[in-house]
């Protein structure tokens, strides 16, 4: 009979609402305090940063509420070195401060890979090996052969290259096919050296490998 006159007594009725302000007043302040430490509900635009330097953005305060990460670097001669070719997540995407931006730049020297052997398959495998080896088609030369449309030779600069020797994608792979019948017939010269593709305007030194 005590206790249930002190639950409805002005004592307990104002210890019970002290207790509920205490406790709201730390519930809310929990909530600002995540809020604020999360950005709760804050979500910016990501920047376009294709075509710019990645070296110009990692100093630019302007992109300070990204956090930036290379993934991957792919060679482009038309590139100056360490331009961003892609990004992930996509330019407008809608993303809290300090995101990571996932990117993908230009290198300075292009990926090796090994001479692929072409001697003997018709011009357009060859072609379609090249291709996805990353090397390039050059010049075509035609010669006296039995097997007409076939590859005799393949050259870089007018020098054989035999096949595994590591040499730079983009290379350009110069062939000789056969005929099939009487032709012209190039001089073709035994040495070997080894050669890169067009390198649009940096060192030589730059683009020399192990």
């Amino acid at each position: 009979m005590d206790f249930i006159r002190f639950l409805f007594s002005w004592k307990f009725i104002k210890q019970l609402l002290i207790a509920s302000v205490i406790s709201a007043a730390i519930i809310w302040g929990t909530l600002i305090f995540l809020s604020k430490y999360t950005g709760h509900n804050k979500y910016l635009p990501v920047p376009d940063l294709r075509g710019k330097l990645m070296e110009d953005v990692i100093h630019n305060e302007y992109y300070s509420d990204f956090r930036f990460i290379v993934l991957d670097s792919v060679f482009d001669p038309d590139l100056p070195r360490g331009t961003i070719i892609y990004q992930d997540p996509w330019f407008d995407s809608r993303v809290k401060k300090n995101r990571q931006i996932y990117i993908t730049i230009s290198s300075a020297t292009p990926d090796k890979v090994s001479m692929p052997d072409l001697k003997f398959l018709t011009l357009r495998q060859a072609e379609s090996m090249l291709e996805s080896y990353g090397l390039k088609v050059g010049n075509l030369f035609y010669t006296p052969a039995f097997d007409a449309d076939a590859v005799q030779q393949q050259l870089i600069d007018g020098q054989p290259i035999e096949p595994e020797v590591r040499i730079y994608k983009g290379t350009r792979i110069d062939l000789v096919v056969g005929t099939g019948s009487g032709s012209y017939q190039i001089p073709i010269k035994e040495e070997k050296k080894d050669t890169i593709p067009d390198i649009g305007g940096y060192d030589v030194e730059d683009y020399i490998g192990g």
